[in-house]
């Protein structure tokens, strides 16, 4: 056997924090060896404590790590630290205030949880995230198109059941899209958007309204492997999924997901990328029988005859600030919760007053208003 811990060096993951005014509240995930064939787990944290006193150096932390494993899964295969980093991130951003990336603020728990992840090949859930819960109250507007949209969905069938959200930026379509899925109990939801940047953003919401549930979120950069998840959200390009061959795209891809039959299709942005003719096939052949649809536009103009009154919800610019400044007056013991919306000022144009006409190769274009209008 010792001829084993000579020559064989094996890996290990451990966690340990820094008291110091950079790293208060952080908790590092790292890696390095150790040469032995069967390590005890002292010997473990020998190893860890003294590859966090090379790092640590002049930090004057205590070298005591808070948790020690060996990074083998479960299947005997190897992995790294940095397996652990990407499940994370995914949850929480790494500490931005740090040159090092193998910062976390995550409770003890989550980090340990992201490392069973690794070990069993399981998809890390919001299950395994371990949160204060942040209460979110939703506005009154909020409450009434999240309450239409179920009350909706729960009566009507195929096309007739789907519904479109035009509110305007600010109104927190994000948060309440998610609180749809919860409230109808979806399982299986894809969000299709032309801006795959705002993934972020959806999986920032997913945290706090999916905190302490067995949903999954799968996001653009995943390889879209469910695996044994029973309630999962996946997030897509629609360019991504306009290159499939399903679609007649030239790229043998994303089969799994024109195969799904997903009970919740999200739109976002859906004046955008959606309304030709390739995108108008990806939503036809993502949609199901009985598959629910609920489109999140800002500007909608080129979608809106697509969909009965009876299935927009409109929020524009103007009623948020009615609402903003007649809360007091409905609502006389309860705080606004307008006031953390940044004031708005909309600003309007009268170009008669500023031109009068505009010459170019002698044709003549008037500014001023017809005579009807005056």
């Amino acid at each position: 056997m010792k001829i084993f811990d000579e020559a064989l060096s094996r890996r290990l993951i451990y966690i340990f924090e820094a008291d110091d005014d950079k790293h208060r509240d952080l908790l590092k995930i790292g890696e390095t060896t150790i040469k032995k064939f069967s390590p005890t787990e002292e010997d473990l944290k020998a190893a860890a404590r003294k590859r966090i006193k090379q790092y640590a150096g002049t930090m004057g932390v205590k070298p005591e790590p808070l948790y020690v494993t060996l990074a083998v899964r479960d299947d005997g295969t190897n992995f790294h630290d940095h397996d652990v980093h990407r499940l994370l991130k995914k949850f929480h951003h790494p500490f931005e205030g740090s040159n090092a990336r193998e910062w976390f603020k995550v409770k003890l728990s989550t980090a340990i949880n992201a490392i069973n992840a690794v070990k069993r090949r399981k998809k890390f859930s919001a299950a395994d995230v371990d949160l204060d819960a942040e209460k979110i109250i939703f506005r009154p507007e909020q409450e009434e198109a999240i309450a239409r949209t179920v009350k909706h969905f729960k009566k009507a069938k195929g096309k007739s059941a789907d519904f479109l959200w035009n509110a305007k930026m600010r109104f927190g379509k994000t948060f309440c899209a998610l609180k749809v899925i919860k409230e109808m109990n979806f399982a299986k939801t894809i969000i299709i958007t032309h801006r795959p940047v705002v993934d972020d953003s959806w999986h920032d919401g997913f945290l706090k309204i999916f905190c302490g549930t067995d949903y999954v979120y799968i996001g653009k950069d995943d390889d879209f492997n469910f695996g044994d998840a029973k309630k999962f959200i996946c997030f897509l390009s629609i360019q991504d999924l306009r290159g499939s061959e399903v679609v007649g795209g030239k790229l043998p891809k994303n089969e799994k997901i024109f195969a799904t039959d997903w009970d919740f299709v999200i739109v976002d942005e859906a004046h955008e990328g959606t309304t030709t003719e390739l995108g108008d096939r990806v939503i036809k052949n993502i949609l199901k029988p009985n598959s629910k649809l609920l489109e999140l536009s800002g500007t909608p103009f080129n979608i809106l005859d697509d969909f009965a009154p009876e299935t927009v919800y409109t929020w524009d610019y103007v009623m948020e600030q009615r609402a903003k400044n007649s809360w007091s007056e409905t609502h006389p013991d309860e705080p606004n919760p307008y006031l953390d919306l940044p004031a708005m000022k909309i600003y309007t144009y009268d170009l008669a007053a500023l031109f009068n006409y505009f010459d170019a190769d002698e044709k003549v274009f008037s500014f001023k208003p017809s005579p009807s209008s005056s």
